[in-house]
């Protein structure tokens, strides 16, 4: 009788700690905080405070089609939950190299535009300003989130590392996020 006493409490430990575990890897905007969410289907990047929609401007995101990113090099820009871990306030002196999609051509400095916003993912793609402000609401981009840098500058005022970054394929009402690693 005790180990079956011993067995239920196992198992309805196991069941609450899992149950929380869920609960844990779901996330949704408290009200007031901000947070950015992309359209890929509209090429709109919004800057939320909470439910609510505060500006939104538009964007390039990757040409490669798509709804999962699985390499660097299928130039897709991923959909999921992501969280901003830093804000780097002169882009312009970052190097872009092609070499790094098997592309032809030497590094070039300025392409990041002014600012880059980068969030924790596997592929190195981040939300930055451009060189060619032509390729503004196109796919047109190796993955990242492209915007005009008088856009990217706005933008970079109201974010914050620790921020979620949800990019969705178009507008679905989600009622949670997940994170995507």
């Amino acid at each position: 009788m005790k180990n079956i006493f011993a067995l239920i409490v196992i198992t309805l430990i196991f069941m609450f700690y899992a149950d929380q575990g869920s609960a844990s890897a779901q996330w949704q905007p408290k009200d007031g905080e901000c947070w950015i969410g992309i359209n890929k289907e509209q090429l709109r990047l919004t800057l939320y405070k909470g439910s609510d929609p505060v500006k939104t401007w538009q964007i390039s995101i990757g040409k490669g089609k798509g709804t999962e990113k699985k390499s660097r090099f299928d130039l897709i820009t991923p959909s999921g939950t992501f969280t901003i871990y830093r804000i780097v306030e002169d882009a312009s002196k970052l190097v872009y190299d092609p070499a790094w999609f098997n592309e032809p051509g030497e590094p070039e400095a300025g392409v990041y535009g002014s600012k880059l916003i980068s969030f924790y993912n596997k592929w190195q793609i981040a939300i930055h300003g451009t060189n060619n402000p032509s390729s503004i609401g196109k796919w047109a981009t190796h993955g990242c989130i492209r915007l005009r840098n008088r856009d990217i500058e706005d933008l970079a005022k109201d974010v914050k590392p620790k921020m979620k970054l949800v990019i969705v394929e178009k507008d679905t009402n989600i009622k949670f996020y997940r994170e995507t690693i």
